[in-house]
């Protein structure tokens, strides 16, 4: 009987513990909620994007469980030139902070986007006037990009790919960015009405750095042709 009696104290400690504990996890959720739903999800990105000369607009937004917020109909403009057609547009687009976004005050977006029939994530780090970008691009179709076909190159398949960049200033030579891209079923046509190349599976590198762009380890496999190369573009 003694022995049993001394038991009860220690069980009454563990449930003790337990509850504060679980107020403790429910209080932390209930402020992560206030977080959230308070987060300024557009404005914080379209500031971040203000400075190299970009805009977005949208429909519609609504939260999006568990953390953010889905924006409907985006569009993508650049403030630099008169041309007021839209660079990329996505019929949906979420956006969630980061950690440091909600608890510090700092700066930062994950953001989830439909585009060209595939999707790209992005996760964007503002440190005062630079930007670190690291993304991943998903099955886009090609074929949906219509910037391509208003310059007469007719592109079809899938592309994916992974990188980072590094954002100083609105013109390319002050940016930095490393792109690893895998292409599926591609083929181009620069002549209307002559037939398509096709690429088949393509795999390559990316590199901008200092107003050039330098592609390595590019190899094609096609019905066409089959393909391997490098090179540096300079832009102007």
């Amino acid at each position: 009987m003694a022995e049993k009696a001394a038991t009860m104290p220690a069980a009454g400690s563990i449930r003790g513990w337990s509850a504060i504990i679980a107020c403790a996890v429910i209080g932390v959720a209930v402020f992560a909620a206030f977080l959230v739903a308070d987060f300024p999800y557009s404005d914080t990105l379209t500031s971040m994007l203000a400075p190299y000369q970009l805009k977005l607009t949208y429909q519609s937004q609504h939260l999006s469980p568990p953390i953010g917020a889905t924006l409907t109909d985006v569009r993508l403009f650049s403030t630099a030139g008169i041309n007021d057609e839209a660079l990329l547009q996505s019929p949906a687009v979420t956006l969630a902070p980061t950690l440091a976004a909600l608890l510090l005050g700092r700066r930062g977006m994950h953001v989830h986007a439909e585009l060209y029939g595939g999707m790209v994530h992005v996760a964007i780090y503002q440190h005062a006037d630079n930007v670190d970008l690291k993304f991943n691009l998903d099955s886009l179709k090609l074929g949906e990009r219509p910037p391509l076909r208003q310059l007469g190159v007719i592109l079809n398949g899938d592309l994916s790919g992974a990188g980072t960049a590094h954002i100083a200033g609105p013109k390319l030579p002050d940016d930095r960015a490393a792109v690893a891209l895998t292409g599926d079923n591609l083929a181009f046509s620069v002549v209307r009405g002559f037939p398509a190349i096709h690429l088949g599976t393509l795999t390559g590198n990316l590199q901008l750095d200092r107003g050039a762009i330098k592609l390595t380890d590019i190899v094609a496999h096609g019905a066409d042709l089959d393909l391997k190369g490098a090179g540096t573009i300079e832009l102007g």
